[in-house]
């Protein structure tokens, strides 16, 4: 199998897929590359680094929409995240995923991604973003600013790395030291609820579907 089913924040009704972190990643800021999760953890391990290696070479390969869209339907996937780890590394590879999407209709694709900064990358996610099953966010953090447009259907997620930071967006994410404490302003925006203390173990991705309904 290509994709990974659920862990603990995204729950078991998720499926995953990921690619190395960084290098993938054209359109990241050096605040996202010093605070990034997959960077840390069980992404370090010699097992995940293999896995996800792997992972990108199946994604160069020219049958790559064929066996993901295969997998799909051989085990029923019914929301399939788009990188917990990597980003659109370059168009084509953003119009594989337009091409899975499309073959595997009854399936809803979410994805965050920060190749809105690469203009070469720009028309393949906003076809993407057109798919009826797929749900697109455009993030950034205090470094990016947000996207200077944003096509039909994209929401924007912003990383909060400070607390005083005044986010900007349909949807926050903190970076861990920040989720024990209240925001510093009255909140205007809707942070991630698997961020918000006390953490609730019955509450993931696969529950809440604010990211992918």
């Amino acid at each position: 199998n290509l994709l990974t089913r659920g862990n603990g924040k995204l729950g078991e009704g998720i499926h995953a897929w990921s690619i190395p972190p960084i290098d993938t990643c054209p359109g990241r800021s050096r605040l996202c590359s010093r605070v990034c999760y997959a960077r840390s953890g069980r992404f370090r391990t010699r097992s995940m680094q293999s896995r996800l290696a792997e992972n990108l070479a199946a994604a160069q390969a020219d049958d790559f929409a064929l066996r993901i869209a295969a997998e799909v339907h051989r085990r029923g996937v019914h929301v399939l995240r788009i990188h917990v780890a990597g980003d659109f590394y370059d168009a084509e590879y953003a119009r594989k995923w337009a091409t899975i999407a499309r073959r595997c209709p009854r399936t809803t694709f979410y994805a965050y991604t920060r190749s809105w900064r690469i203009p070469p990358i720009v028309p393949a996610l906003e076809r993407l973003a057109r798919l009826p099953n797929v749900r697109l966010w455009f993030s950034g953090d205090a470094e990016t600013g947000p996207p200077p447009s944003l096509p039909p259907g994209v929401r924007i997620a912003y990383l909060q790395t400070d607390r005083h930071d005044q986010p900007a967006g349909d949807l926050v994410f903190r970076v861990r030291p920040l989720r024990s404490q209240p925001s510093a302003r009255q909140p205007l925006y809707v942070v991630c609820p698997t961020e918000v203390a006390p953490r609730r173990s019955d509450v993931t991705c696969t529950s809440c579907r604010l990211c992918h309904r």
